[in-house]
């Protein structure tokens, strides 16, 4: 597909950036969100980006008119925990063991990266 993946060697907690993703959320709306989470996943999966560090994500959110204020605040006041929680426990339901990660309603999870032949067939089978 032409992208050079190189992942860190160790995985990182990503709440602080699943967290912010809700605030971006919130205040952006979803189509912000979802270009907040290819920013990130793109340096997480390309950069190595550590993305549990606010020096990463904060200035991410920026991007999108996020005050660093608003990230910190949300973070400090965990306002969108028991959101990246219930999230969480979905993913976990539907067998999500690692990332890349893909699902839908009461469908197994297709987990991990994989050449791209691969995924297509995978989500043809899921298509059935």
């Amino acid at each position: 597909m032409g992208l050079l993946i190189d992942p860190p060697q160790r995985n990182v907690n990503s709440r602080f950036a699943l967290e912010t993703a809700e605030l971006v959320r919130v205040q952006k709306g979803d189509q912000s969100m979802g270009a907040f989470y290819h920013i990130v996943s793109r340096a997480f999966f390309t950069e190595r980006a550590d993305i549990s560090k606010h020096e990463v994500i904060v200035p991410i959110a920026q991007r999108f008119g996020i005050s660093a204020s608003d990230v910190e605040g949300a973070w400090r006041d965990r306002r969108f925990s028991q959101t990246v929680d219930a999230f969480i426990e979905e993913a976990r339901v539907a067998g999500a063991t690692g990332v890349p990660a893909m699902g839908w309603p009461h469908r197994r999870a297709i987990v991990g990266m994989m050449p791209a032949a691969e995924l297509v067939l995978r989500l043809g089978n899921e298509a059935r």
